[in-house]
């Protein structure tokens, strides 16, 4: 579990965080206060406010990266949503196992000096070797190891005809998976579909089995997918996770019906999104940016209003109630916010984006620290990580799904 030690470049204190030989060092973000609790403590109060002390990275670190979500958001409600398409994330749509297979005992050294380029992740030198000796050796092996490096050199006509040779030289359930991917990605949807009933049981090919049924069901008519095909897919997809990078069935239907109703009529387009919005599982800050930047790309302003103006509004409260921020030191950034948040209930995000402008701006917080209250000059920040050997404990708090059903959840 690591260490952080903080520390303020204006005066000369200095305070840890985590857990040490004489017990768990912990840090008040208000207070701006080491304390130590007993050994294995899992939480703790601090004795002066009574806020819940910092027992890992200091949460003044994240003040930054909110800060970009806010103005995201609010430029995306003034009708630009490029900044907030930055920030979400790539979601693969159709997941494929691009592992290299390992050399055997059999293997000579040509063989195995050309897997070991895959390995290696020399994509170029490996395809070069592997080439003459698929072809020499018809090796089912080789013929996927050679597909892998040139799907890895982005030359997927070149990989697809390494697969076919492969299937045909003995069919695997990993063929199948890769091969599959490789068509979904180009829109050959049924015969990945196809391919996908042959890749096995793994968490890939369940998931591209729930994609590819999504994605058929939407290309084939003008609303939502039937509920037996929703629920189908949640069923293969398996449990959703709310992590930000992770693809939910809800997550992928948005981006799917995003891009079929570019040319559809406004009427049709807003009515099958509302009903869409209540197929995520989660109402994150993730989520709820996906569906405002689908909004805002597809022109429909009022629905696009309705989220931008409660996720604005709910970053920017939360801005005024963090503890790093609080004080007198940081009493300047405490009136933007509360500017920010005036703007933002009067629906002009415009204004409410150039208000919080200048936080963007400011050197302490771009470099991920908070005015230090102690000296009102300087300001505090993570100077230095100390990693130990021992694995940390699992968190605690892991969302709870909001599962969609046939009503809102």
């Amino acid at each position: 579990m690591p260490r952080w030690r903080l520390a303020c470049d204006g005066c000369s204190y200095s305070a840890w965080i985590g857990s040490g030989q004489e017990g768990m060092d912990a840090w008040c973000e208000a207070c701006q206060e080491g304390e130590r609790l007993a050994a294995g403590a899992t939480r703790g109060a601090c004795s002066a406010c009574g806020r819940a002390l910092t027992l890992d990275e200091p949460r003044f670190e994240e003040i930054f990266g909110e800060l970009h979500q806010l103005a995201a958001v609010l430029a995306a409600w003034d009708g630009d949503p490029d900044p907030l398409g930055e920030l979400l994330p790539e979601r693969p749509r159709y997941r494929s196992d691009l592992s290299p297979p390992a050399a055997e005992a059999h293997d000579d050294d040509a063989a195995r000096e050309a897997l070991a380029a895959l390995s290696a992740g020399a994509f170029a030198a490996a395809r070069e070797r592997l080439e003459p000796l698929a072809a020499a050796r018809d090796d089912a092996r080789l013929w996927r190891a050679l597909a892998i490096a040139c799907e890895r050199r982005g030359d997927t006509d070149a990989a697809e005809v390494a697969l076919r040779r492969t299937g045909a030289a003995a069919p695997s359930d990993l063929v199948a998976l890769q091969h599959g991917a490789l068509l979904a990605r180009r829109g050959q949807l049924s015969d990945a579909a196809e391919l996908f009933e042959h890749a096995g049981d793994r968490p890939e090919a369940k998931w591209n089995r729930a994609a590819v049924r999504l994605a058929l069901a939407v290309e084939s008519r003008a609303d939502l997918p039937e509920r037996p095909v929703l629920e189908q897919s949640r069923r293969d997809a398996g449990p959703p996770s709310s992590y930000w990078i992770d693809h939910t069935v809800g997550r992928l239907l948005w981006e799917l019906l995003v891009d079929r109703l570019k040319d559809w009529g406004v009427r049709p387009i807003a009515t099958v999104l509302a009903d869409a919005e209540r197929e995520f599982e989660f109402e994150t800050f993730w989520d709820r940016a996906l569906m405002l930047e689908g909004y805002v790309r597809l022109g429909l302003a009022e629905p696009a209003a309705r989220i931008a103006a409660a996720l604005a509004g709910e970053l920017a409260q939360r801005f005024l109630q963090e503890p790093g921020l609080a004080g007198s030191s940081s009493a300047g950034i405490a009136t933007v916010f509360d500017a920010a948040l005036y703007a933002i209930a009067q629906g002009r995000p415009g204004e409410a984006c150039e208000t919080i402008g200048g936080l963007l701006r400011r050197q302490d917080l771009s470099h991920y620290r908070v005015p230090c209250r102690r000296c009102a000059q300087g300001s505090i920040g993570v100077e230095e990580v100390e990693d130990l050997d021992d694995e940390a404990p699992l968190g605690e708090g892991t969302p709870t799904p909001r599962i969609a059903s046939e009503g809102r959840a």
